[in-house]
């Protein structure tokens, strides 16, 4: 039956699926659900962890798909619970994230418990949708240790930027996405990268020195959603860039995967999550655009938008970035670059180990007033040093 729903079949999986209904209901319901499970547990071994679960399913089924998989997720993880220290928390912080408890009904199957949704046969049919499609997810790069793994010792989770630094970057990212002036923003915005730049240089110094522990680049995965997916890849890829790590775009899957270490990682995503709010302000301030002749090309110059934008901010935060280290280095009369080089270098080589088939994909931008737009919004962007203010197939973005 589910062979029958991934070749599109609906017919047979609704006759099938009516068949099924007439069967006794916890029998059913039983075995439906350890094979979901198993499935699960099967993808967590491919290297799927619980919010990309959560987030593919949102992208291509609905609602109740989306209930049944949280549930399904919740159950199959009731035992990893007992693990103690030896359950990863960053992985078990997941399942919090996405909502994933165990909420049913009890005394009944969770399945039955989807039935008061609607009956029992489109019940089973969510089911039939939702094991079709954990069955067609391909394998992905395993970032971090699955389930299975977790009994052979304590889980060390790997560090992240310090509280108090991640605090303060997000109150100046809070300030630059709540004013209204343009270069208020950017001076907040240039401001939480310098303060990450700084401390990025802190870490590599105490590691040369051999005061601090070596950092490991991990990967990360981060969702990028249409409209404008390959435009938002590229603008993740120029963060990321100038914070020292790589990224992979996958298509079809709605993510990119970024490398680095988990404090650099913090600021690309902290970075990422703002700059794209405060793009899509400005996208809407634009409004519509037409041609000459009446057309629509708002598509095309809110593309071409992002893509310029994303250019300059990469440029923008690079010169932060730069100023930064130069700052430093001058201040302690050390050569900062070949440093951080290394910890760049090492970031690059995690990704292309994790994806060795991976190609190289630029955006381009096909409506001049977008581009322009975009342009001059991230120039607007004075992200440009310490003294602003005091305070398918995996394809590369590019």
């Amino acid at each position: 039956m589910v062979s029958r729903q991934q070749a599109g079949d609906t017919s047979f999986v609704s006759r099938a699926v009516l068949r099924l209904a007439a069967e006794p209901r916890v029998e059913v319901a039983r075995e439906v659900l350890a094979t979901i499970e198993r499935h699960i547990y099967q993808l967590w071994e491919a290297g799927w962890q619980p919010v990309d679960l959560d987030r593919i399913v949102a992208r291509r089924l609905g609602q109740s798909e989306i209930r049944l998989v949280r549930w399904a997720i919740a159950s199959q993880s009731a035992t990893y619970e007992d693990l103690g220290r030896s359950a990863a928390p960053a992985w078990m912080g997941q399942l919090e994230q996405i909502e994933a408890g165990r909420t049913w009904s009890p005394g009944t199957t969770y399945l039955q418990q989807l039935e008061a949704d609607g009956d029992w046969s489109e019940a089973l049919a969510v089911a039939v949708r939702s094991t079709a499609l954990l069955m067609s997810l391909p394998a992905l790069p395993l970032l971090v240790e699955p389930p299975s793994r977790w009994r052979a010792g304590a889980t060390v989770d790997p560090g992240s930027l310090p509280g108090s630094v991640l605090s303060k970057v997000r109150s100046l990212l809070a300030k630059a996405e709540s004013t209204t002036f343009e270069a208020e923003a950017d001076a907040f915005t240039a401001k939480a990268q310098e303060m990450m730049t700084r401390h990025r240089i802190d870490r590599a110094l105490l590691e040369a020195e051999g005061r601090g522990s070596e950092a490991t680049p991990i990967g990360r995965r981060l969702a990028v959603d249409d409209p404008y997916a390959d435009a938002k890849s590229m603008l993740l890829a120029r963060i990321a860039d100038a914070n020292g790590c790589h990224t992979v775009w996958c298509k079809e899957l709605g993510f990119s995967t970024a490398f680095g270490c988990a404090e650099e990682l913090d600021a690309v995503e902290e970075l990422f999550t703002s700059l794209l709010v405060q793009a899509t302000v400005a996208l809407r301030q634009q409004g519509s655009k037409y041609d000459n002749y009446g057309r629509s090309r708002t598509t095309r110059f809110r593309r071409s938008f992002l893509v310029a934008f994303a250019v300059r901010i990469g440029h923008r935060l690079g010169e932060t970035v730069a100023a930064t280290v130069t700052a430093v280095g001058g201040d302690q009369g050390l050569a900062l670059v070949p440093l951080l080089a290394e910890r760049d270098a090492a970031a690059t080589r995690a990704a292309e180990e994790a994806f060795p088939e991976m190609t190289s994909y630029s955006p381009s931008a096909t409506d001049g007033e977008g581009w322009h737009a975009g342009t001059r919004f991230g120039d607007l962007a004075e992200i440009d040093g310490p003294d602003k203010l005091d305070g398918g197939g995996f394809e590369e973005a590019a």
